[in-house]
């Protein structure tokens, strides 16, 4: 009803259309802001008009934003450009295909040895439909904090880890799969570990809420380590991988994953990462993750043992 009783102009575009509405006051030299009956509001670059008018009037009120206020006509286009940059930025998607998660958190622990540990994980798959293509990119990076015997607080050290995985569909749910991995914990006296292996897979996926996936392969690894004997060299390694996703509501998951790694040259060489969590959905962008964490390595050199388990939550951003 406002729309109807204001004053309509016709706004002529370079494209030959004409749009009928009131010219708002949040117009500037850059756009042009209308109120139209049938569209509601729009908003067209000004370099694209053509001529403003009153409705039922023939001259035209504005021929250009230049001659309607006498601006260099480089520096106008100038503006321009720059809104429609941004403009084009603030509009970018991501893919339907595309998914992510990025988590902050921060771990406590209590009894002789305090620590605290403030971590970011992250995570973007691309699953294209129709495609037999899967990626996977996931990092982490852990600050530790830790509390010596007498009380005095000091950083322990970093940790971090990288990993990219690309699988492919080969026979109904059979797959194959790549995967090259990055990792540095010195808690447990790994400067650095690259591994890159080569395996299949099998996913059963009985419903839209259940899946899981088991599947093994071999590769070979570089490992520098704190410790002087022949493991921190290059070695082959096998190793088992599962995983199990269960959403039994609909802004809930149950997330599971496991992988087994060993040297088919020397049995005592082995160390596995279990992790499982549970995340909510509060809204499409934001959530709540609690999980449990454990990395074993059985022998890092000299028959070390390190053995890490981490209760975490943490604050997820969806994407």
């Amino acid at each position: 009803m406002a729309s109807a009783n204001a004053t309509l102009s016709v706004v002529a575009l370079d494209t030959g259309e004409q749009l009928i509405g009131e010219i708002l006051t949040q117009s500037s030299t850059i756009t042009v802001m209308i109120r139209s009956p049938l569209l509601g509001e729009v908003k067209v670059p000004r370099a694209r008009v053509i001529s403003i008018r009153a409705k039922d009037s023939k001259p035209p009120l504005i021929k250009s934003s230049s001659a309607a206020k006498g601006k260099p006509k480089k520096a106008e286009e100038s503006a321009i450009n720059e809104e429609t940059l941004l403009e084009t930025l603030l509009d970018l998607k991501a893919p339907g295909y595309w998914s992510g998660n990025m988590r902050l958190g921060i771990n406590l622990s209590q009894g002789d040895r305090k620590w605290q540990e403030t971590y970011a994980r992250g995570k973007l798959e691309i699953d294209p439909k129709q495609s037999p293509n899967f990626y996977r990119f996931s990092g982490s990076y852990t600050y530790r904090q830790s509390e010596r015997a007498n009380g005095d607080e000091y950083k322990s050290t970093d940790k971090y880890n990288a990993e990219f995985i690309y699988r492919r569909s080969f026979f109904e749910n059979w797959f194959t799969q790549n995967a090259l991995g990055y990792r540095a914990d010195r808690v447990k006296g790994i400067d650095r570990e690259v591994q890159v292996s080569a395996g299949i897979g099998y996913q059963y996926k009985p419903s839209n809420r259940f899946k899981f996936l088991l599947g093994g392969g071999a590769g070979v690894e570089e490992l520098d380590a704190n410790f002087g004997d022949s493991r921190a060299d290059s070695s082959p390694f096998a190793n088992i991988f599962q995983e199990a996703t269960w959403r039994p509501f609909k802004r809930t998951s149950v997330v599971q994953k496991f992988s087994y790694y060993w040297n088919p040259k020397d049995s005592n060489q082995f160390n596995y990462v279990l992790t499982a969590a549970v995340r909510v959905r509060f809204t499409d962008l934001l959530g709540f993750e609690f999980s449990y964490n454990k990395s074993f390595d059985n022998d890092l050199g000299n028959s070390e043992a390190k053995d890490d388990a981490q209760w975490r939550n943490a604050l997820v951003f969806y994407f």
